[in-house]
């Protein structure tokens, strides 16, 4: 939390658009304590509000609120948000009617754009073979215009982490988000966790929000572009099901070498050092991932997409998932 009118201009918009009465806002604070935050508890009421000495990152302050949190249900939502009326409700409702949902997300679009999707989560997430995250809507940095296109509620791989409800009991069975990944994609890690216990994870596109986007790590610095790189390596070698006797592994590596030739060609050397140095702290954690490993492989197969969207996107120009064959959905 690092910019109080967005933070005020959230709580605001929450209270505003609930219509629950039986609620707690849990904001944590990864630093630094200063009057501006301390005064929160002051103009707001049902705000609980827990200072940590310092940045732990997404990860780890999540898992915090949330074992703060006394509620059955969790909505992990990021300070960066704005709010349609009863948009809570409708995701309650959903996972009230289908027993079967760990998950669930609304339709997020972005705030300085209220006609496009957001680049965090647009209409629901997805995910390759390769490690790879996309969502209906968005596709790298491809952005689609909302026209109701994906206004159907579907099931997804992965519900963004700028507004994700779950139940708390399930959170704390899969001990929370994996700290390891600090932020970015644990959400994703969640997820594809939550679904070898059995459970879907699905978007609720009546239900919408507005999200600003990127402003705790900027965009295409060293450090959002380490964390990507690292952690879809992270979330490829903990769970993937299969490496196809190292096919894959290879496969995935090739596709970050041709990402290093285009950083080089776009003189982009921001992302050129993160991918370097995405490998370095992968090759060091190495044996870490591979204890997660051992525990994922107890669980049952789930469904992917068994293509590159990287292929997809950069060697046939798909720019927009309706163009995406779900015959690679499996």
């Amino acid at each position: 939390m690092n910019n109080r009118k967005l933070l005020y201009a959230c709580i605001n918009s929450i209270k505003k658009n609930i219509l629950l009465e039986d609620y707690e806002i849990i904001v944590v604070n990864n630093g630094p304590i200063n009057d501006s935050v301390n005064t929160l508890v002051n103009d707001f009421n049902k705000v609980i509000l827990i200072n940590n000495t310092k940045n732990y990152g997404f990860s780890k302050a999540c898992n915090i609120g949330a074992s703060n949190a006394s509620g059955e249900l969790l909505l992990f939502l990021n300070n960066d948000t704005i709010h349609s009326k009863g948009w809570i409700e409708k995701l309650i409702l959903f996972l009230d009617n289908d027993s079967s949902v760990g998950a669930i997300q609304p339709k997020i679009r972005n705030i300085q754009n209220e006609n496009s999707f957001d680049y965090a989560g647009a209409s629901g997430g997805f995910i390759d073979i390769y490690g790879f995250p996309f969502c209906r809507g968005r596709i790298f940095e491809s952005i689609e215009l909302d026209t109701k296109q994906y206004d159907n509620p579907m099931k997804i791989f992965w519900a963004s982490g700028a507004a994700l409800m779950t139940y708390k009991n399930l959170f704390e069975e899969l001990n929370g988000f994996d700290e390891d990944y600090f932020a970015y994609m644990e959400e994703i890690d969640f997820c594809w966790r939550l679904q070898k216990k059995g459970f879907e994870v699905w978007v609720d596109p009546s239900s919408i929000i507005y999200h600003h986007g990127k402003m705790t790590i900027k965009k295409g610095s060293i450090k959002s572009n380490f964390l990507n790189h690292r952690n879809s390596w992270i979330l490829f070698l903990k769970n993937s099901d299969t490496f196809k006797f190292g096919a894959r592994i290879i496969n995935r590596f090739i596709l970050d070498i041709l990402a290093l030739v285009y950083s080089i060609f776009r003189l982009d050397w921001s992302r050129f050092l993160a991918i370097i140095f995405s490998f370095c702290s992968v090759i060091v954690n190495f044996p870490k991932i591979m204890i997660h490993r051992k525990e994922m492989l107890k669980n049952q197969k789930i469904s992917m997409y068994q293509g590159s969207i990287a292929i997809d996107y950069f060697l046939f120009f798909k720019r927009k998932f309706s163009q995406i064959s779900f015959k690679k959905f499996s």
